[in-house]
């Protein structure tokens, strides 16, 4: 199958800025992104994790803290994590120095291992674990404790890692905010009309920049097209078609976007190296295996 790297939202709860994922033996998940930090905390044996175009292979008692907006995924052999998300804005306030922002902002301007020496060394599983019981057993003002935690370990990892400053990062702290409201109203906007036959003149209306502006930014944001990003999303949407249901693939090629069978075709190909009839026939006996 295609691989969807897509924009997560909704996964937060209204109106707290952290979240706590606890996993099981085996966890697979499909790549996303989001504008969360995520940190991510081996307990099992073993954790295989794709970033952008990297894979991460770590082991029991490391840290790998995810950059808002890079695309990751978990892959298969990946056990029992805790997974933790908070946003930014949670540390915004105004009797922080600038100088003392800008080097949180630059902690997770990069995505990074921690090694599990470090984390014994400096006991940041322990306030992640912390962090993680807090949520688990909610006893009274557990999400002050939680965001109590969470500011210990970031303190501590503020005296263990040195930010790096360069233009990457300080251009991320300026323009992060304002490119995911962009990324996000763009996305969500193709993935909701992604069956009909959009135009470049309604993304750029819906989203109030000009035709230009939008090819370039979505380009720079996500190094792809957004026509690209488009399709792709459109195949990812019929993969489930052709394994769910029995629709024919003209109709399941027209209900998704396609003008015509021949550009359905190539580019189902493109994103599976096989056709769409090739795909139904091999994989309609095992769908279990595509839960997610």
């Amino acid at each position: 199958m295609g691989v969807p790297t897509f924009l997560e939202t909704g996964h937060m709860t209204e109106g707290f800025p952290i979240r706590v994922i606890h996993t099981g033996d085996q966890f697979n998940y499909a790549a996303h992104w989001h504008e969360e930090v995520e940190m991510v905390f081996v307990e099992g044996d073993y954790g295989r994790i794709g970033v952008n175009s990297s894979i991460y292979e770590l082991q029991k008692g490391d840290v790998l803290v995810i950059k808002p907006g890079d695309v990751h995924c978990f892959l298969p052999g990946t056990q029992n994590l805790t997974i933790i998300l908070f946003r930014m804005e949670l540390f915004t306030s105004s009797f922080i120095e600038d100088t003392d922002w800008l080097g949180m902002k630059q902690l997770f301007n990069k995505t990074s291992v921690i090694p599990a020496s470090t984390c014994k060394e400096r006991a940041l599983g322990e306030y992640l674990s912390a962090l993680s019981a807090e949520e688990s057993n909610r006893q009274a003002g557990y999400k002050w404790a939680m965001i109590a935690r969470l500011y210990d370990f970031i303190v501590q990892l503020l005296r263990t890692i040195d930010p790096s400053e360069d233009s990457d990062a300080l251009n991320w702290q300026i323009t992060t905010s304002k490119k995911f409201e962009f990324i996000e109203g763009v996305c969500e906007y193709l993935e909701e009309h992604y069956a009909e036959n959009i135009k470049l003149d309604q993304v750029a209306d819906h989203i109030k920049f000009s035709k230009f502006y939008v090819c370039k930014l979505f380009k720079d944001i996500k190094g792809i097209t957004l026509m690209e990003y488009l399709n792709h999303f459109r195949i990812i949407k019929s993969e489930w078609a052709l394994l769910f249901s029995e629709d024919s693939i003209l109709d399941i090629a027209v209900s998704h976007g396609f003008n015509n069978i021949n550009s359905f075709n190539r580019l189902f190909k493109k994103y599976n190296n096989c056709t769409p009839s090739d795909f139904r026939k091999k994989h309609k006996t095992n769908n279990a295996k595509y839960e997610g």
